[in-house]
């Protein structure tokens, strides 16, 4: 589980420093927001989709640790390139290589933490993985920030990518997989049982709490990482902050509301859950709600300091939405579907997250720059509050259902 924690630390690390490196990047060559938002958001999805099918199947049927290990070797080195990168176009396709091996990583390590973990602690296991993935990414734009003040963006691409290929190492060598179903209540049922694609699509359609929970994933990604790619960027243009400044208290921020937030709401989950199943969509539907104030606070307020703790808010808040739909995932499912399972959960995210709400940040902000100036990435980001709402209601149909087709599976 450490091995796991610290393999999503580094995903998120240099997924996420290009954020902070994307001003400096921008100037040198010269590209516009909307480029920017296409490279590090709809291209990097639409690779991170395309890839991501076959590396989950391959999950669901070969040794994981295999697949965490040849992925993380790969977008470790292909992070690294970047920083050789002498084109917009030439950095482009080593973040588009990034994606392709990130792909593999989330679903077989969520497949195996449903073996080491029973239904009732698997709230709380997930919470502790994706507080190491936020750590990941406060990390990358605090480390990030000051490696581009010290040694510039080319350098810092190098330097965060060079620990994975050790890492890789580690857990090809060192990482012993559990068997497959361990963590079930009938831990034999169905843990040697293959199935094909298609049977797989089917099984995962007719669970209709899981059609909803895919669409919480992706309309709260929509605006969690809208919030991550744009925010650093608001905080130099808007108010004045350096890029180590904006990276410190962004990232320090980004590190303590997500990891408190996962964790509490990851807590309370499974306590709620031994009673009714139900709650895992309840704590994602009013999380997504309660965010929403706290987003505008970090959009409008006058103050930085206020803004920044604005964004914590909102952070802690719509910290719960994505660990909710997972957990649906890996327990309505049978175990070599899991790994394709939580793929579809990713992919969403993904599409949404990154691929979708960067773009459109971006473009508003080119759209209003004319009459806003550097002003016009507030009204862009703040946009991005509206997939919330959207999460909150696909959470509330989720629930509906979610106790039904449990008894169903």
């Amino acid at each position: 589980m450490a091995l796991l924690c610290l393999v999503g630390t580094f995903n998120l690390i240099d997924r996420q420093v290009i954020t902070i490196l994307l001003e400096p990047i921008r100037r040198e060559f010269g590209a516009s927001d909307t480029v920017m938002g296409l490279m590090t958001g709809s291209a990097f999805a639409l690779l991170y989709g395309l890839a991501s099918i076959p590396l989950a199947r391959m999950a669901d049927r070969y040794p994981r640790r295999l697949v965490i290990a040849a992925c993380l070797g790969l977008w470790s080195l292909l992070t690294m390139a970047g920083g050789l990168a002498g084109s917009i176009l030439i950095l482009a396709a080593t973040r588009l290589g990034v994606a392709i091996g990130e792909s593999g990583s989330g679903p077989a390590t969520y497949s195996v933490m449903a073996d080491l973990y029973g239904r009732h602690s698997r709230a709380k296991a997930f919470a502790a993985y994706a507080g190491s993935t936020s750590i990941g990414i406060g990390m990358a734009v605090i480390v990030g920030g000051w490696l581009n003040d010290a040694i510039g963006w080319r350098l810092t691409l190098v330097a965060v990518g060079a620990p994975g290929l050790v890492l890789a190492l580690l857990v090809l060598f060192a990482f012993k997989e559990p068997a497959r179903g361990m963590g079930d209540d009938n831990a034999s049922a169905g843990a040697d049982q293959s199935y094909s694609f298609g049977e797989t699509l089917r099984y995962l359609w007719y669970l209709r709490p899981f059609r909803y929970g895919v669409l919480v994933a992706g309309f709260g990604g929509a605006t969690g990482y809208g919030m991550l790619f744009w925010g650093p960027t608001f905080l130099i243009r808007v108010h004045g902050l350096a890029p180590a400044q904006a990276g410190l208290y962004f990232g320090a921020t980004s590190i303590a509301a997500l990891v408190i937030g996962q964790i509490v709401s990851g807590i309370l989950m499974d306590i709620a859950a031994r009673k009714d199943l139900r709650a895992y969509m309840w704590f994602a539907a009013g999380g997504c709600l309660l965010a929403v104030p706290f987003g505008l606070l970090f959009t409008f307020a006058s103050d930085w300091r206020i803004a920044i703790m604005g964004f914590g808010l909102l952070s802690f808040f719509i910290s719960s939405h994505n660990m909710g739909s997972v957990v649906i995932a890996q327990t309505m499912t049978p175990p070599r579907m899991r790994a394709t399972a939580t793929m579809i959960v990713s992919l969403a995210t993904l599409l949404f997250g990154s691929g979708i709400a960067p773009v459109v940040i971006g473009a508003v902000s080119d759209l209003l720059k004319g009459t806003e100036g550097d002003l016009a990435i507030r009204y862009s980001v703040s946009s991005a509050l509206g997939f919330l709402l959207f999460a909150s209601l696909s959470a509330v149909i989720a629930a509906r259902w979610l106790r039904a087709d449990r008894h169903a599976t």
